[in-house]
């Protein structure tokens, strides 16, 4: 969430009608200085470890997402459109064909910081 956003309510009908979701409900608060790129690829990395592997969407998904972010973190962000095109398929993918909660929101970070944050922007 954006700055002008902080008076939004931490609830599931609040956050849907921000356009946004509550994930899996960690709330993580960082100031300008923080670099998001090595954030997201952080969080990735999470994402990544914690898949059980039992489907395919999520297993590879994950695996995937992290290699593209990493892409995108070695060239500095620059030119990142390709990855930026994959990681959108993957996280599709993921959200509406993994098994658990894990694998349907593994992109939910990745996502609000490219359309909300302008991460790679």
């Amino acid at each position: 969430m954006r700055p002008d956003e902080l008076d939004i309510p931490l609830t599931f009908e609040g956050t849907r009608e921000a356009g946004t979701t509550l994930g899996s409900g960690v709330v993580m608060a960082f100031d300008d200085t923080v670099p998001l790129p090595r954030l997201l690829l952080r969080i990735a990395q999470f994402f990544r470890d914690e898949s059980c592997g039992q489907c395919v969407p999520c297993r590879v998904g994950t695996v995937r997402q992290e290699e593209a972010l990493h892409r995108i973190v070695d060239r500095a962000g620059a030119d990142a459109s390709a990855d930026i095109t994959l990681l959108r398929e993957v996280g599709r993918a993921m959200r509406d064909a993994s098994i658990c909660g894990l694998g349907q929101t593994a992109w939910n970070a990745v996502e609000s910081a490219i359309d909300r944050l302008g991460a790679y922007e």
